[in-house]
């Protein structure tokens, strides 16, 4: 057999194939397939801070619901300590992962604003993440705004995640950037170690519906 190793983010891989974040990467069965097929490394699916803060706020919608209705409304409120709000579900995911593989697991987090990723972050590496992947995707509303601000404003980000963190991070871009090689110099500087362009299509003549590439700095 060739010998395939490689580094990725500073990881030791036996080969340079790299399982994205996708549905194949979500269910442990599935992981275990990948690793045996020979990939170097896997990327867990992304947890949103969107969507955590909907279920947040689903909940107390819920909770609050009919509180005075009935003298002993508070009887049917949920047992709080037993009630799996929030990332627990894919913390509790990852470290299975990391028990069950030998290849480096990856984290990925789509996150809002600087304490949710910071945060989310914490504990992803907390869970035995090797390393985390960023997912930047940022539509600016604001027509004064110019580009270099946005592009600021991701690599400020990306430095306040990276500062927090003892595992290394890479970036995941979008695709519509103007300037994606100044976008990179600016990532690298605040300390990302990598970077990953995902591409989506939605043109109906497209005939792949998406790509993926990836290129580390270290």
């Amino acid at each position: 057999m060739p010998d395939l190793s490689t580094r990725y983010l500073g990881l030791a891989l036996t080969s340079p194939i790299v399982a994205s974040s996708s549905p194949l990467t979500e269910r442990l069965e599935s992981l275990r397939v990948l690793e045996d097929a020979g990939v170097g490394a896997v990327v867990m699916p992304s947890l949103f801070e969107e969507q955590l803060t909907l279920e947040s706020t689903d909940l107390d919608t819920y909770l609050s619901h009919g509180a005075d209705s009935h003298s002993e409304a508070l009887s049917y409120f949920p047992d709080m300590w037993a009630y799996n709000l929030g990332p627990e579900g894919y913390l509790t995911r990852l470290a299975e992962a990391k028990r069950l593989l030998k290849v480096p697991v990856i984290a990925s987090l789509n996150g809002v604003s600087v304490g949710g990723w910071i945060a989310y972050a914490k504990r992803m590496e907390e869970a035995g993440a090797d390393a985390l992947e960023l997912n930047v995707y940022y539509v600016p509303t604001d027509p004064a705004q110019d580009g270099g601000a946005v592009e600021r404003q991701q690599a400020d980000l990306v430095q306040a995640v990276v500062e927090s963190l003892k595992i290394p991070v890479a970036v995941k871009l979008t695709p519509f950037l103007s300037a994606p090689a100044n976008v990179a110099a600016q990532l690298a500087k605040a300390g990302a170690r990598g970077w990953c362009c995902s591409t989506a299509s939605t043109s109906p003549t497209s005939t792949s519906r998406s790509s993926r590439w990836c290129r580390p700095w270290t």
